[in-house]
């Protein structure tokens, strides 16, 4: 009797054992993770207007998606009344997020425009990370990055933070490729139409704005390129409202289009705000995976082209490099 007690007492911890983490596992944790998406959802709609909503905005959809796929996995074996609506919930969420990756973030239902007699721009912020070790290699594949730009076929290219690229044996053959060239400010800007002007506009606190003048089809183009702060403790919301009050001080017009590492997504409201006339490249013409930065696992599309009204764009697509921590883009643009 006593031997039986016993065996019947460990067979009953043992299902409250199991019944309890059936529960802790099947709805406690898929419910948390729902909770989680909701909270990253909020900070999506208001976006960054202050440091917390800022790191919630930055969030990327693809990683939501995987933690809704495991909720809803975690939900399905959930059982009775409350079993049943979390699975519906998740099921749900999961729908949206999907149909959210594919049309809005991979934009695969976005048909693409007939190349013509367009402008191919490429942007490239070719920043290493610091130390010798990683200049060495920089330097070890500074040909094979040259072969790619060149395979790219830019009219007018602007590389920010790449000067190493011109102790490469190859950069004399690449240079000459372009009838224009011309070094400003830790940017560089390569083009077969003829470059009028390449100067700093702002250059304060981490942040630089180069203006850069072009002679296009007979007209005179306007381009902002833009390599701003990472530090993700800097509010965005501060960062472009003081950089708008101070090109606004300048009196200097919007250009034709802006280019560059902003360090912010393309959903950014602070970016938006700041330059409200433009449109982003990817959201006009892009498709697939756009993100830019870290260029070995591109979750964040830090580097943008967003075109002003008298621009639209034909092509957008990013490229990954042989080496640095940022990905290429590439935009066919017209006139």
């Amino acid at each position: 009797m006593v031997q039986s007690d016993k065996i019947a007492h460990f067979h009953g911890t043992s299902r409250a054992t199991s019944t309890w983490l059936s529960f802790f596992l099947c709805k406690m944790v898929p419910s948390a993770l729902l909770f989680i998406c909701f909270v990253v959802l909020v900070g999506w709609m208001l976006g960054d207007i202050t440091t917390l909503f800022q790191w919630l905005s930055w969030v990327p959809v693809s990683v939501v998606l995987l933690v809704l796929l495991v909720s809803l996995m975690l939900s399905m074996t959930a059982s009775g009344r409350g079993g049943h609506l979390l699975r519906r919930v998740s099921c749900i969420s999961f729908f949206f997020a999907l149909v959210w990756v594919s049309v809005v973030d991979f934009g695969f239902l976005r048909a693409s425009k007939a190349d013509g007699e367009d402008l191919v721009l490429i942007n490239w912020n070719a920043a290493i990370p610091p130390g010798d070790d990683s200049f060495g290699e920089a330097l070890d594949h500074s040909d094979e990055a040259l072969h790619l730009l060149a395979s790219l076929d830019a009219e007018v290219l602007i590389i920010f933070n790449g000067s190493y690229l011109r102790l490469s044996s190859k950069w004399k053959t690449f240079q000459e490729t372009y009838a224009h060239v011309t070094q400003s400010a830790g940017a560089m800007v390569l083009s077969t139409h003829e470059i009028l002007q390449v100067r700093p506009i702002l250059a304060a606190e981490g942040s630089l704005i180069v203006k850069i003048r072009l002679r296009y089809g007979g007209e005179e183009m306007v381009l902002w390129g833009f390599d701003l702060p990472s530090s993700p403790s800097l509010s965005r919301s501060e960062l472009f409202t003081s950089l708008r009050e101070k090109l606004d001080q300048m009196n200097e017009a919007d250009p034709d289009l802006l280019v560059g590492d902003f360090n912010v997504p393309r959903s950014s409201r602070a970016l938006h705000r700041a330059f409200p006339g433009f449109q982003n490249a990817f959201s006009e013409a892009g498709s697939g995976w756009s993100g830019t930065w870290p260029a070995f696992l591109p979750l964040w599309d830090l580097d943008q082209v967003l075109v002003g009204p008298d621009l639209s764009t034909v092509r957008y697509e990013v490229v990954t490099p042989p080496f640095g921590m940022h990905r290429i883009q590439r935009a066919v643009l017209r006139w």
